[in-house]
């Protein structure tokens, strides 16, 4: 009895200290690329092609008793105070299963109203079960030349994505739009699920 006690107090920290290690905790002295794999024992976070840093973190809570929320702003990495504003921008949100931001969260669908109401919009909500749900919204902001996209997936947790696109940078037309939006969706999505998928597309819509 003893030795299988040993043996699994054992295994039992083996498996921590591998979930440990598997955690990522964004910080403002890393540079990223590609996708950033087990934030936070959580989820997993889509980058844009390039290098990035975190511009501004807001983080509060204890991420092991899952009452913890993380607000994350990302910008390329070259980027400095005078040409930040010239740049695409992504911003993060992770809520932990027992924090009140949340429940909150889930009490409303960011892709309702504001400016995603805007004539154009695309917006996609799709219900799981009270207050579990998945939604994504884009929209072209003209007067700020800016594709804004937005994802959640709200189920334990919830998990927030949001990407401004410079549209000078990008092909600007309807068709193009369209299917930036199908693709932003269908690969953002398998990343934070799974890993998987890619945002390196864009590249192919770049015209500067």
């Amino acid at each position: 009895m003893k030795t299988f006690i040993r043996s699994l107090s054992v295994g039992l920290l083996a498996a921590f200290i591998t979930f440990s290690a598997n955690s990522v905790e964004l910080n403002e002295v890393e540079i990223y690329e590609g996708s950033i794999k087990g934030v936070y024992s959580v989820t997993n976070l889509p980058l844009l092609p390039g290098t990035w840093k975190v511009d501004d973190i807001e983080k509060s809570g204890s991420i092991n008793s899952g009452n913890f929320y993380v607000y994350v702003t990302m910008i390329p990495s070259d980027a400095d105070d005078e040409t930040r504003r010239y740049n695409d921008i992504i911003f993060y949100a992770i809520l932990g299963s027992k924090s009140e931001e949340t429940s909150y969260r889930k009490t409303f669908y960011g892709c309702e109203g504001g400016l995603y109401s805007l004539e154009g919009s695309i917006i996609q909500i799709d219900s799981r079960g009270s207050a579990n749900f998945e939604e994504y919204c884009n929209t072209y902001q003209t007067e700020f030349d800016s594709f804004n996209f937005f994802y959640t997936d709200c189920s334990d947790v919830c998990v927030e994505v949001g990407i401004n696109l410079d549209s000078n940078n990008y092909k600007n037309d309807r068709k193009s739009f369209e299917e930036i939006t199908e693709l932003l969706s269908q690969n953002v999505r398998k990343i934070v699920k799974s890993g998987n998928g890619s945002l390196d597309f864009l590249n192919g819509y770049r015209i500067n």
